[in-house]
């Protein structure tokens, strides 16, 4: 509004922001919120929780990325799926759980977040584990609201700095996807006293875990978040 000397021009990322728009396909029926609103999940007074969501490829293309954020850790995780569905996403679940194991399934991802978008509308099939034990509980942020998921958000930024918005995710494969997730993951954090997430995860989820995850290290003099991550790979 002018009222500063500095502009919208001088802030590095303010030029990029767009007013905000929904694209995604919210969840109509309603009775899918009960006793798993927001404020219900701030009720359990959580510290450490997973952050859940969808990133979209261009129009050319159906796939999309359902991707986790370890608030405590900062650990970033990333999913190839084929069709952004509800399907889709319990099959990342169960693929995770036949991977981990029931238990370590349920203690890692025991809290999850995530927004009110379509493809999260049945959090029964993605609570329930493939032996019909309970393996997590779903949470929904506000409408409009992706602030309440904000450590994830940042993680996209970092995502999007490799796959610019407008790139199809048609050609990536998981591969590709691990790779940028492990880049992103062995970049220090301040929030983290100079760490990675992957050197903190190491510690508190155990290797086991980062393996099912199919997470490794890379060197920090390594570590590249542009484009030509993926190009130099192809």
């Amino acid at each position: 509004q002018g009222l500063f000397t500095a502009r919208n021009i001088d802030l590095k990322r303010k030029v990029h922001f767009k007013p905000r728009k929904c694209h995604k396909t919210q969840i109509t029926d309603r009775a899918v919120f009960t006793n798993r609103l927001y404020r219900d999940f701030c009720s359990l007074g959580l510290t450490s929780y997973v952050q859940m969501d969808t990133v979209h490829s261009s129009r050319e293309s159906k796939k999309t990325l359902l991707t986790m954020f370890f608030t405590k850790e900062k650990l970033f995780l990333a999913f190839l799926m084929n069709r952004c569905t509800k399907g889709a996403v319990r099959l990342v679940f169960d693929r995770l759980e036949k991977r981990m194991g029931t238990y370590e399934f349920a203690s890692v991802l025991e809290y999850i977040l995530t927004d009110r978008g379509s493809e999260f509308g049945d959090p029964d099939a993605l609570e329930t584990g493939i032996t019909g034990i309970q393996r997590s509980s779903i949470y929904y942020c506000d409408p409009m609201q992706s602030g309440q998921k904000g450590g994830l958000e940042q993680a996209h930024t970092m995502l999007r700095m490799v796959l610019p918005k407008g790139t199809s995710f048609e050609f990536l494969t998981q591969w590709d996807v691990n790779l940028i997730v492990n880049h992103i993951n062995s970049t220090p954090r301040e929030s983290l006293g100079g760490r990675t997430p992957y050197s903190v995860a190491l510690k508190t989820l155990g290797e086991k875990v980062l393996n099912a995850f199919q997470l490794r290290p890379i060197a920090p003099d390594e570590v590249n978040l542009t484009p030509k991550l993926i190009r130099f790979n192809h």
